[in-house]
């Protein structure tokens, strides 16, 4: 029985509501096959834009779903996926030994990899300029909270000081919310990315500006595979850790900005994060993070 009334589930009998995650979008698992995710809008568009992305980088890597239909269904925008078995990476990587989470990262790190090879069409808006506004915009709203954490006042400066390294850089294909909750594990194995609703044109590296705030914390092994598979198990360029180094940063001021704003029951977590990432390039005085490059195996 086709629950929901959409052409392409006509042949479907079982329909699962999945309850975990965060999303606003309503999710099901449909005949262990599909998913189907209602979006809590109308903008077709918007999902139909994400649905070409997401294919262009399926036909690359099949650890990210291809998407089968986007419609409407009851005034409400849906897209339906592949699903895929696995269970959530931020429950069951502290299970796995050191050795196995240091290869479920690198291979969640070529996949990242080959996303990245999608450039964004000519012509597509500035890097340097949309992130110059951001930060412009975002600043008055966390001098006030630099005020109540004077340990946070390197941090201004330092991105201030460090924006010139956006100039010039590309725009690629990337996911934009990359997290062990938005990676899916079965027994040793990386099964798939998932979650693809920020999907996006951005500068690759920006890919990983969440790595010392939710990756790290749940496993140095998974973190350090990431981005040896990102990189071919080669070694990592100083130009790329200059850039990852103000991304983190960046990514404080807006954390702290919504914790203090918005995200009142995350403040604690949030500020506790913040506190290991600047402890982890000590003040940004460091260009690689102690996390890396005091890891041992």
């Amino acid at each position: 029985m086709n629950k929901f009334n959409i052409q392409f589930l006509n042949k479907c009998s079982y329909f699962h509501l999945i309850e975990e995650g965060f999303s606003e979008d309503e999710k099901w698992c449909v005949d262990q096959t599909y998913l189907l995710r209602i979006a809590p809008h109308r903008d077709i568009n918007k999902l139909t834009k994400q649905a070409e992305l997401i294919n262009k980088v399926h036909s690359l890597d099949s650890h990210i779903p291809q998407v089968h239909d986007v419609g409407m269904y009851k005034d409400r925008a849906y897209m339906i996926l592949d699903y895929i078995i696995g269970e959530n990476g931020e429950e069951v990587l502290p299970l796995k030994s050191e050795i196995e989470q240091y290869k479920i990262g690198i291979q969640v790190g070529d996949t990242l990899s080959k996303m990245h090879s999608f450039h964004a069409p000519v012509g597509f808006p500035s890097w340097e300029e949309t992130w110059r506004n951001r930060i412009e915009i975002q600043a008055p709203r966390f001098r006030p909270i630099v005020e109540q954490n004077p340990h946070y006042q390197n941090i201004l400066p330092f991105i201030q000081n460090n924006l010139h390294l956006l100039k010039d850089r590309p725009s690629c294909v990337q996911h934009y919310d990359f997290h062990p909750g938005n990676i899916l594990v079965q027994e040793d194995t990386f099964t798939g990315l998932i979650d693809m609703q920020k999907i996006t044109y951005a500068d690759p590296i920006n890919e990983f500006y969440k790595m010392e705030y939710f990756n790290v914390p749940i496993s140095r092994n998974y973190s350090k595979g990431v981005l040896d598979g990102y990189h071919d198990s080669q070694p990592i360029p100083d130009s790329f850790w200059k850039l990852h180094r103000l991304y983190a940063a960046m990514h404080l001021v807006f954390a702290e900005v919504w914790g203090h704003e918005g995200g009142i029951n995350q403040l604690d977590k949030f500020q506790k994060y913040t506190r290991f990432t600047i402890g982890q390039f000590d003040e940004f005085k460091l260009l690689v993070p102690k996390w890396y490059s005091n890891f041992k195996k």
